[in-house]
Parts: C-alpha cells; sequence; structure tokens
C-alpha cells in the first residue's frame, strides 16, 4: 500500500532508509523498470528556512551528472510535500568501510580517492563547491564505485568558483583554518583542505586533527600539525602535506591533483571527467520506451531534452539508461502505461518556481559574520550537520543545496524486456592490493584494531548482500542474517544469543550509557557534556547508535552469534570510539565468564 498519493502506480515505497529534522528517505522500486530508488520525502510545514536550501539542491542534482554523484531522477511537489526520487547506494558509507578495515590499503585509498577527485574536479568546472566532503557523505553502489552525497552545504557563486564566500558551513573536523577564522574563502581551496582530511581517515583510520573540545580542536587545526604514522608511505605524506597547508595559497589545486604522481601510480593515466550536463541518447532505452509510451521515439528524446526532471517518463529513462550501462537487459512494465500516456503532451512543471511560490514559515536571514575575527569562534560562525540527519545550522544566504542513502531487489511484474544491440560492460573498480601489516599506535584514537581482529569478525566485502532468514519475526528469537560480506557485523564464538546482550547491556551501564532495548536491538546514547548549551558547536561527544545480537549463517558449520553496528545521529568518529570501548567491555565479560557457564569461553 502506497502511503503518499502522488507515488500510487510509480513507486512501491518500502522501508525508511535514513530521517531528519525535516525529511525522511525511503526505499522504494520504480514500478516500470523494477529499479529500487531512494525518495526523500519533504515536509513543507517542516521545512522553515531550509527552503532556500531544498531549492539550490534541487537545482544543483538536476544539473550535476557524473558517474561518482549521486543522480536525481525525479522531483515530485504536492501541496504538502516534495519528493526527490535519487540514486539507491547498496554499499553503505565509505565510513563504514574504514570502520570494517580499520584503515585502507595505499592502493585501494588511491582507487577511491580518484573517484573523489574527478567527482570534486567536475563540480569546481562547474562551479560548484561541496564545502562538507567527509567518508560519511560518500556511499558505495553495487559495482564497488563511489558516488557523492549531500549537497545541503554546497555554494554556487554567482561570479563562478573563483569568488569569494563568507558562510562557515560543514563538520568541524573537516573544516578548513580560514573558515574557522570566519574569513573569506574560495570553496574550491577549503574542498581540497577536506580532501585532504578524507585522505588521511582513508589511509590511517583516524582524523589528522581530532579533540572532544571544539575550542581544542580548532586550535589543532590553525597549527596544522598532525601525525604522520610511520606506514604512510613517502609519497603518501607529501600528498596530505600539500592538501593540509594553513595557507590556502599554498595549498595544491584539484587541476593539480589529478596530475599527481601519487594519483597516477598504478592507472598511469591523470583524473579525468567528461563535462556534461544533459544525459546522453541512446537508441535503444528510447525504442523501449516508445513501445510503451505509443510516442515515436524523437519526440520521447525532444521531450526529454526540456526535462525538468518532474516527470516519470524522464526518470524511467533515466533508469532503462543506468540498466544499459550495468550490461543488463532493457524492460519495462506493461502497467506503466496509463502514466506515460497520461503525461505526453502536457507541459514541464517548474519545481523550482513552485519553491519559490511555497509559502514559508520564516523570513531568510543570513547570519552576519565579522571579517576581522582573529580566532576561532563557536558562537555565529561555524554550522555543523549532525550525522545521519543531516539536519544542519546552515547557510541562510545565497552561497548555499542534497542527501541521499544507501540496495536491490527485483519485482517481478508484467514485462517487456529488449535486449540492446550494445551493452556495455561495467567498468572495473580498479587494482587491490593487500594493506600494510604494520601495526597501529595504541592511541585512544587508533580505534577498532585489536577489537576487530580478535573478533573473529565477518570479513568486510564492499557490497554486503544481507539477507534476514526469519521473516515472521519471533521477538524471542534474534535476526538470522546469512550472506558474505554482512556491512557492521561482527560475529562472536558464542551461541548464546541472550548471553551476549546482557553482557552488552551491562557494558553500556559501564560506561554511563543510557541504554532502551526492543527485541535484541539495544539503542544507546551518550550525554553532551558541554556546559553552554546555547553555542551551535560546543562540543562532539553526543551521538546515539544501535547494537542489534543476531545470528550468523554460513560463517561456520553451526550459527554464530554476531552484533551488528549502526549509527543513528552524532559525530562518526565519536560512534566509531563509543562502539570499540562498548564492545571491549563485553568481550572483557565474555572472557571471564566461568567454565561451567557455557561451553563458549571465546570473547567477542
Amino acid at each position: 500500500m502506497v502511503r503518499y498519493a502522488a507515488l500510487k502506480g510509480l513507486y512501491d515505497v518500502e522501508k525508511t532508509i535514513g530521517s531528519g529534522g525535516f525529511a525522511k528517505v525511503k526505499l522504494a522500486t520504480h514500478v516500470a523498470t523494477g529499479e529500487k530508488v531512494a525518495i526523500k520525502i519533504m515536509d513543507k510545514t517542516s521545512l522553515g528556512d531550509d527552503l532556500p536550501r531544498v531549492k539550490l539542491e534541487v537545482e544543483a542534482l538536476k544539473t550535476l551528472l557524473h558517474q561518482h554523484i549521486c543522480r536525481l531522477y525525479q522531483v515530485i511537489e504536492t501541496d504538502s510535500h516534495y519528493f526527490m526520487v535519487i540514486e539507491y547506494c547498496s554499499g553503505g558509507e565509505l565510513f563504514d568501510h574504514i570502520v570494517e578495515k580499520n584503515r585502507l590499503s595505499e592502493s585501494e585509498s588511491r582507487k577511491f580517492f580518484r573517484q573523489i577527485v574527478s567527482a570534486v574536479a567536475y563540480l569546481h568546472s562547474l562551479g560548484y563547491a561541496h564545502r562538507d566532503l567527509k567518508p560519511e557523505n560518500v556511499l558505495l553502489d553495487r559495482e564497488e564505485n563511489l558516488k557523492l552525497i549531500d549537497f545541503g552545504l554546497c555554494a554556487k557563486p554567482k561570479n563562478g568558483i573563483h569568488s569569494h564566500l563568507q558562510t562557515s558551513c560543514g563538520s568541524p573536523t573537516y573544516a578548513a583554518p580560514e573558515l574557522i577564522l570566519g574569513k573569506k574563502y574560495l570553496g574550491s581551496e577549503v574542498d581540497v583542505w577536506s580532501m585532504g582530511v578524507l585522505l588521511y581517515a582513508l589511509l590511517c583510520g583516524f582524523l589528522p586533527f581530532d579533540d572532544n573540545s571544539i575550542e581544542n580542536l580548532y586550535r589543532k587545526i590553525l597549527s596544522g600539525k598532525y601525525n604522520e604514522p610511520s606506514w604512510l608511505s613517502p609519497s603518501s605524506r607529501r600528498l596530505i602535506k600539500a592538501m593540509l597547508q594553513v595557507d590556502p595559497k599554498k595549498r595544491i589545486t584539484v587541476q593539480e591533483l589529478c596530475n599527481h604522481q601519487w594519483i597516477t601510480t598504478g592507472f598511469l593515466n591523470p583524473v579525468s571527467f567528461v563535462h556534461k550536463t544533459n544525459f546522453e541518447k541512446d537508441d535503444d532505452v528510447l525504442s523501449t520506451m516508445s513501445a510503451i509510451c505509443g510516442e515515436h521515439a524523437s519526440d520521447i528524446w525532444k521531450r526529454l531534452l526540456k526535462s525538468d526532471r518532474t516527470d516519470y517518463k524522464t526518470a524511467t529513462y533515466l533508469l532503462l539508461l543506468d540498466r544499459k550501462l550495468r550490461g543488463l537487459s532493457l524492460r519495462i512494465s506493461t502497467s506503466a502505461k496509463s502514466h506515460f500516456k497520461s503525461e505526453c503532451g502536457k507541459g514541464g512543471n517548474n519545481i523550482i518556481t513552485k519553491l519559490d511560490r511555497s509559502p514559508r514559515i520564516r523570513p531568510v536571514r543570513s547570519p552576519v559574520i565579522d571579517p576581522t575575527c582573529k580566532t576561532p569562534e563557536t558562537t555565529n560562525n561555524f554550522t555543523e550537520p549532525q550525522v545521519p540527519t543531516r539536519k544542519r545550522l546552515r547557510s541562510k544566504d545565497e552561497d548555499d543545496v542534497f542527501s541521499p542513502v544507501p540496495a536491490k531487489r527485483t519485482v517481478e511484474r508484467d514485462t517487456i524486456v529488449v535486449t540492446p544491440t550494445n551493452t556495455q560492460a561495467p567498468e572495473s573498480a580498479g587494482e587491490r592490493v593487500r594493506g600494510s601489516q604494520s601495526s597501529t599506535p595504541g592511541s585512544a584514537r587508533k580505534v577498532i584494531m585489536g577489537l576487530e581482529r580478535g573478533l573473529n569478525r565477518v570479513r568486510c566485502v564492499l557490497t554486503p548482500k544481507r539477507r534476514v532468514k526469519n521473516e515472521n519475526i519471533d521477538p524471542d528469537q534474534p535476526n538470522v542474517l546469512s550472506g558474505k560480506g554482512l556491512c557492521n557485523v561482527s560475529s562472536t564464538s558464542n551461541d548464546d544469543p541472550k548471553y551476549v546482550l546482557s553482557q552488552l547491556r551491562r557494558a553500556l551501564r559501564r560506561k554511563g550509557i543510557m541504554c532502551h532495548q526492543k527485541g535484541f536491538t539495544l539503542q544507546g546514547e551518550t550525554e553532551d557534556s558541554a556546559e553552554d548549551t546555547s553555542r551551535p558547536i560546543t562540543s562532539r561527544n553526543a551521538c546515539s547508535f544501535e547494537l542489534e545480537v543476531c545470528l550468523l549463517e554460513g560463517i561456520s558449520e553451526k550459527k554464530l552469534v554476531g552484533i551488528r553496528r549502526k549509527r543513528l545521529k552524532g559525530d562518526a568518529w565519536v560512534y566509531k570510539r563509543v562502539c570499540e570501548e562498548v564492545l571491549a567491555l563485553a568481550a572483557e565479560d565474555l572472557s571471564a565468564e566461568p567454565e561451567d557457564s557455557t561451553e563458549s569461553k571465546c570473547p567477542i
């Protein structure tokens, strides 16, 4: 049953996969093609000052067409809601991959970072700056390719990418010094700094600048001093140093990054991208649609060229095009025929105009920033997103656009199948070399290391293939997960899920973390210890998360008890540290278990 009438017959809406202050993201199936999509649903009455951000977000995503930027398929507006139909990525966040592997090898980091550089270089070529680059805003698709998301803080200066901006925004740990100081800055330069922090996190598994106190964090960033672990190669150190220059004028540019020796090692060719803002014409896809729409292929193409992404036909074309690029047959459900015909002859609705005319709850005001500021401020000059809700205290000015979420299942319907004449196999995901075997220092920030190695955990595979076995959920029994590469799951050697659950609950209490239990899921929340709660950014201690005890099938001859982690909101790196500490305490409790209490003596 479709809850939202505007989506009825077009999309089969499934579960919620993300939520925020004014929006939620649903997993859905595009009826005509059977392809999975994510639908960002925004309640107009809750938008308030975020309305300009939605306007810019929609406009940007309609323009951006890049293989490493999450694609917008359709925008639907009703009297009460906006619906943004976007690409659905099944592999989760890049951050989760860092957690699973502790840190990535130089080869794997290079493969991913090349894709990020390509996407950012493309953005800058069109005059956009992202301004919130971090592993949580990079998703993995089924082909192990990266997709840049969350353009809620992006900016497109009226006079081009080389025009200065003033609004400080983004995530503090990835913020460039000039942002912290409240100075005017270039969007391209602050993006390069964030990319430097991101590459450091990939290679090291922790941040170059980190502190629970925002004031101390700012001081570290302004100093530009960070540790260089022994396993970093000389070339990696040089590249990171080139990006993390406190003086933005001495910082490497994106154009120089594309041709940097570290970037081209093993690939030979520099990073490149196709400068396009409109989708390509494909005769096979047009013929498939023509058979259903009852229109000539040339007429369909003319309408597509004028499309503002508010029609179902455009979404269908783009999804069919994606199928062909993956080497799959073209198919389209006959049940969508009535929707296609109803669109014929209709003019495109201008979603941006409608956004302008939508009633606002309060007037939009731009924050005033003192250009003479010489010391870090945490009162009005910096905007921090909340993860993963992405509800932010963000820019209200014109230099401000999105955010989808992570997969897949086919819907069987009456379909017409057309085999394309020229199918293309998906591109290679790139080389993969085993990572460095050097050990991580014992600092509290070098998280997940010995813990994960001692967990007998499920080995990480980029594209998770999770299957919940018990469809009729029994509250007295945990979920059964099956498949390789389960995302965010640690296995134990214990065969008693209730005992593991009790030890997790005990570990949370020992950490002073508030805990709520539902079945075999524990939801914990750490408190923000900051005294001054009036500041938009005070500390990074608050986060909430879930720990679910489950059974793992196919790992060994018998089912093992596993623990699945999920971050709900708050700082991702705080979440990582808290989970490490809680699981370590639970492991101690299990290892100290009396010999006659159970057969399994192995810690988590």
